[in-house]
């Protein structure tokens, strides 16, 4: 048998251990390591490949899995670390945000005060016209 021919084989073999394992995880609801080893049996079942070659492949197969595992968690992390900044820059933004309308409210506030100040120091003045106007008549 040829490289290309042995590449295909266990090419092919990689793959069909792959389904097996998803249809038993799926299917049966059985843990990882069990789903692989009723993996291997199949492929030792179909009489295609020697013991060894089976166990290149489900070693090649966990290693793989391995780091798909480990990216995955990196990807978990990052993908954390990303949400908390974003979630600190949110705030922090919100927290600008609120500050500057407190600001702005707080100023109107005075603003209003100052007003309602004025009209009562005016309607006091007008009252105390109008009654030295009533005094006068």
């Amino acid at each position: 048998m040829n490289t290309n021919e042995m590449k295909s084989k266990f090419q092919h073999a990689y793959e069909t251990l792959l389904t097996h394992v998803e249809e038993f995880l799926d299917r049966e609801k059985t843990t990882l390591g069990e789903a692989v080893q009723q993996a291997q049996t199949r492929l030792h079942d179909l009489g295609e490949l020697s013991r060894d070659e089976i166990d290149d492949i489900s070693s090649e197969f966990a290693k793989d899995l391995k780091e798909v595992g480990e990216q995955a968690h990196e990807l978990r992390e990052g993908m954390g670390d990303a949400l908390k900044m974003d979630a600190m820059y949110i705030s922090a933004g919100i927290l600008e945000r609120l500050k500057m309308v407190a600001d702005q409210t707080s100023v109107e506030l005075i603003q209003l005060n100052e007003e309602l100040a004025e009209r009562i120091r005016e309607r006091e003045q007008q009252s105390g016209s109008d009654k030295e106007e009533q005094q006068d008549v």
